[in-house]
């Protein structure tokens, strides 16, 4: 495989530290169309919904149609932020348990946002009985929703929970392009082990295809801890690309109750922008906008 036809300009300058300047393997190429994308982490506060909602932004900001998945039943996250449009409904809305149950069709549980070209399959609580009364087929639900769409998306993204349960499972077989989101810590290495090995025995079982795109440092900090993190992601995920996402209180800001803005429209010269726009313009092969 060759380099990408388009390598988007590092979103700072040579004076940042190494694990600021995006690795880029040789083998590395481009996501063609259709792409889908997994935000997984098994330990939570990770950075898997930022990751998720700040990457299908900025996708749908480069003119593609982007459909975030929240495969997450805990408040507060992909859902709660972009606020889709389910329209004035009584209750809860049909949304990713109605689908997995066969209650609704995925048309039915995809919903605009306020960013054009970006659509959300939304979740809440009640996502949480799924694993525990879940109908058959339950790990291929998402991969059929997608590909039961009456009008199909340019990009798939799912954002999961901190489990790795059979929700997980389902997550990544609709979506076997693997972004691994963590902070450089011993807790977040330790969850590292079991994540891997779910990828593994999924790749190996069910989904060949699956493989670890990227992995993100959230919220880095310049120390000896995060360069030694870097490094140990360079030697673990060698045909993946790896990058530092910079810490920013404009993120958490964005996403509360009294704002729930997506970034860029919140902060659109926070320096955290310019790492999710450059993740986005490396993943689809073209120049950031």
């Amino acid at each position: 495989m060759s380099v990408p036809s388009v390598v988007p300009s590092p979103p700072a300058g040579d004076e940042l530290p190494a694990w600021l300047r995006p690795r880029i393997p040789t083998s590395f190429t481009p996501l063609s169309a259709p792409i889908r994308l997994c935000c997984i982490m098994q330990k939570g506060g990770s950075g898997k919904s930022t990751a998720a909602v700040c990457l299908a932004c900025e996708l749908a900001l480069m003119g593609k149609r982007v459909r975030l998945w929240d495969v997450d039943a805990q408040l507060g996250g992909a859902t709660h932020w972009l606020n889709p449009d389910t329209g004035d409904q009584r209750g809860e809305p049909a949304n990713l348990l109605h689908m997995l149950k066969g209650e609704a069709s995925p048309d039915e549980v995809t919903y605009p946002t306020s960013v054009p070209g970006l659509y959300v399959v939304p979740s809440y609580t009640s996502l949480k009985q799924i694993e525990l009364d879940s109908p058959p087929g339950l790990e291929q639900g998402i991969e059929w929703g997608i590909n039961n769409t009456s009008e199909p998306f340019d990009v798939e993204i799912t954002d999961c929970g901190p489990s790795l349960g059979r929700l997980t499972i389902a997550a990544l077989v609709g979506t076997p392009n693997v972004i691994i989101p963590l902070k450089a810590s011993g807790f977040d290495l330790n969850a590292l082990t079991e994540l891997n090995r779910t990828l593994d025995l999924t790749k190996s079982r069910v989904k060949p295809d699956l493989q670890v795109t990227a992995v993100l440092l959230s919220e880095v900090l310049k120390s000896n801890l995060t360069q030694a993190v870097f490094d140990a992601m360079c030697g673990d995920y060698p045909e993946a690309l790896i990058m530092g996402i910079r810490q920013s209180v404009k993120v958490r800001e964005a996403s509360l109750d009294s704002i729930r803005k997506p970034l860029h429209d919140y902060a659109p010269d926070a320096t955290v922008r310019q790492d999710f726009q450059y993740l986005a313009a490396t993943l689809a092969g073209q120049e950031a906008t």
